[in-house]
């Protein structure tokens, strides 16, 4: 099998050389049957830190001391893709900088895109926005550890800053509303699925 290509625009590369953070999104293709957070949070941290250390090594640097911030981990409803948002610490910084770096929803995105043996990074303008929104959305609901996780098949319901999801043996919460139909929701039925991207690319 030939060995995977690794691509890095101008714009990422200055970014990595910065002393700061760089935010990532990466979509890539759920493998796991399940749904439930307990799964999908661990197999979407080894997967992105996998990916991550190729992409720096192919950009020149070789990760011996870095350290990643999970921000978000995302399902889309009807397509087997994560999307998965998180901050990478090349240089030395101390946990208070790294902490306002992630806490800050606004940050510019740069795109891990995957396609057949190839895998193009770049910084991606039209993500700034809606990869703010969602981040800003969960931080305000849920007063849980990061990283957040959103399903948009069966939207979690928020219990004084609790996330409650659908669980995975099917016996429910103490605190889920009585007839709640994760499906529907509330009212509104799944949530459309945003950050949908472009139907090439794979996993």
């Amino acid at each position: 099998m030939p060995e995977k290509e690794y691509h890095i625009d101008k714009e990422t590369r200055a970014a990595l050389q910065a002393n700061t953070g760089v935010r990532f999104l990466l979509r890539a293709k759920r493998t796991l049957e399940s749904r439930h957070s307990s799964d999908i949070i661990p197999w979407a941290q080894n997967l992105s830190e996998k990916i991550t250390r190729a992409v720096a090594e192919a950009a020149g640097y070789e990760l011996t001391h870095f350290t990643i911030q999970y921000n978000v981990v995302r399902l889309l409803s009807h397509r087997p893709y994560a999307f998965i948002c998180y901050d990478l610490f090349l240089h030395e910084c101390d946990e208070e900088a790294r902490n306002q770096f992630s806490q800050n929803t606004q940050r510019p995105i740069h795109e891990i895109i995957k396609r057949g043996n190839s895998c193009h990074v770049i910084r991606s303008k039209r993500m700034d926005g809606p990869v703010a929104t969602k981040y800003r959305r969960l931080q305000q609901s849920d007063n849980g550890p990061r990283p957040y996780f959103a399903d948009s098949l069966y939207p979690a319901l928020y219990v004084d800053g609790r996330r409650i999801e659908k669980s995975k043996d099917g016996i429910p919460d103490p605190d889920e509303p009585e007839g709640w139909d994760w499906e529907r929701g509330f009212v509104f039925g799944a949530e459309k699925d945003e950050l949908e991207g472009d139907d090439n690319v794979e996993a």
